[in-house]
């Protein structure tokens, strides 16, 4: 049986009460919250395996508590709205949500998304490597945090993941379609300019750590960390 802590979030007590009891079948531990503010407190004080936001409870709503969470947590977030349009699955999405669920939604399809999306968690965490390095860079995936030169050197949640992805296979050349999709796959990232800025301000945060100029835009192509040259000397 699951023993999962999951913080279900939504401003309706008769959702918070239906997907309680639906998880609690299953072995999970539940704990509720009927607002934003609720919310982001028990995730900061109860570290919960799994998060479902509804999207329109009160300020700050589902969308404004999951960007704020993914600053600092790669936690699985599911959604949860009452509009089945494309353009709430692009907020979704946009904001770092792994899912949503367009509401009335049986006890059924919520175990089953709830379970795939702890199945991915479970096994991410056990083959993920703690620590990718790169020459002088040194990136620690669990608390996302990247040393250069023994300093430490903060990052937004973008610039780790995209700094992520390159130190994954320092040498090969990422696509920019390859960055977006890493960083959110989102529409807030389409554009080469945007693209360009985060890499900017990587190379300008790293260099002021005393590291290299990294990373390298391959002019036509996307971004690598650096030259094969340049990794092994």
């Amino acid at each position: 049986m699951a023993n999962e802590l999951i913080l279900i979030a939504d401003d309706n007590q008769d959702i918070r009460e239906f997907v309680s009891a639906a998880l609690q079948e299953d072995g999970y531990e539940v704990i509720e919250a009927a607002d934003g503010k609720t919310a982001l407190e028990k995730f900061a004080s109860a570290s919960p395996y799994l998060l479902i936001l509804d999207v329109s409870m009160g300020q700050p709503d589902g969308l404004e508590v999951c960007r704020e969470i993914r600053k600092i947590s790669n936690v699985p977030i599911i959604m949860l709205t009452n509009r089945g349009e494309e353009s709430d699955e692009a907020m979704c999405l946009a904001v770092g949500a792994d899912d949503f669920i367009t509401k009335p939604v049986t006890a059924r399809i919520l175990k089953l998304r709830v379970a795939t999306q702890v199945r991915h968690a479970s096994r991410s965490r056990k083959l993920a490597p703690k620590v990718l390095s790169a020459g002088s860079l040194t990136l620690n995936l669990e608390g996302r945090e990247l040393v250069v030169v023994k300093k430490i050197v903060a990052l937004t949640r973008t610039e780790f993941d995209f700094l992520r992805l390159l130190m994954e296979q320092p040498k090969r050349v990422f696509t920019k379609e390859q960055i977006v999709e890493a960083i959110g796959s989102s529409f807030e990232f389409s554009s080469d300019k945007l693209l360009d800025t985060h890499a900017s301000r990587i190379r300008i945060k790293i260099r002021d750590a005393g590291g290299p100029s990294v990373p390298q835009a391959v002019r036509g192509v996307g971004f690598r960390l650096m030259t094969p040259e340049s990794l092994e000397g």
